[in-house]
């Protein structure tokens, strides 16, 4: 195993999608770079296909998790006129 490997001349748009990349998956920089490169070179193993709607639903920071909390917490609200007898 290499200890350590240096590139240069990243392209703005690489680094700025791997950047996002590392903070959607809560990762570091340097394991989502090693985890694309596996994917890419066909060394990780696969995960096989998967049968759910996993791949449409993304994943939310504890930030985004509150915020949508926040917004709509007024729908937990029962409005009693509309169900009193």
């Amino acid at each position: 195993m290499i200890a350590q490997m240096t590139l240069r001349r990243i392209p703005d748009a690489v680094e700025k999608k791997l950047r996002a990349r590392s903070r959607r998956s809560g990762h570091s920089i340097n394991r989502t770079t090693i985890e694309l490169l596996e994917e890419a070179l066909g060394v990780k193993a696969s995960e096989g296909k998967k049968r759910d709607l996993s791949m449409l639903s993304g994943g939310w920071q504890e930030a985004e998790y509150r915020e949508f909390e926040r917004h709509t917490s007024m729908f937990e609200k029962i409005d009693a006129e509309l169900w009193a007898p």
